[in-house]
């Protein structure tokens, strides 16, 4: 059984502007980390001991540990405030939502400004997205007054 939060349009985006930054960490940080594995690569699997190359190899590979690091605290970060990180080279996350009383989400990526546009039911995944519009954006429902998370299975 999850505990998750449920958002509403108007609240996930109320968040936005922090998970803007901490998006933007996140991709910068993966993007560092896949810049160090493509040089590790170029290096031998098992370096000779003792040589510069294994001292090379063996500092690429502390840096690409510091950059995945970063990106689990920062992905950490997100799940604190009830948002699954999806992707992280694009950014896309979803938050949960309820929407005619079933649980979806209320999807966003990097590149769609500051605003939600799109919800998709938990199983249909990106390519089953929909749009947010003026007329059903009020039916995604949140959180009950003093509720903190949800149970859901």
């Amino acid at each position: 059984m999850a505990r998750i939060k449920l958002y509403t349009v108007d609240e996930a985006e109320r968040t936005l502007p922090l998970v803007k930054r901490i998006v933007r960490d996140i991709m910068g940080n993966y993007d560092e980390h896949e810049k160090r594995l493509l040089e590790r690569k170029k290096f031998p699997l098992t370096p000779p001991p003792g040589s510069r190359t294994e001292e090379n190899a063996f500092a690429l590979e502390r840096e690409m540990e510091h950059y995945r690091e970063e990106v689990l605290r920062h992905q950490g970060e997100l799940e604190t405030m009830g948002i699954e990180l999806k992707d992280y080279r694009v950014g896309l996350l979803d938050f949960y939502s309820r929407y005619d009383g079933r649980i979806v989400f209320l999807c966003w990526k990097n590149d769609e400004g500051d605003n939600l546009s799109y919800w998709h039911d938990l199983q249909s995944g990106f390519p089953g997205r929909q749009t947010i519009t003026p007329a059903n954006r009020h039916r995604f429902v949140g959180m009950e007054p003093g509720q903190k998370y949800i149970n859901i299975k």
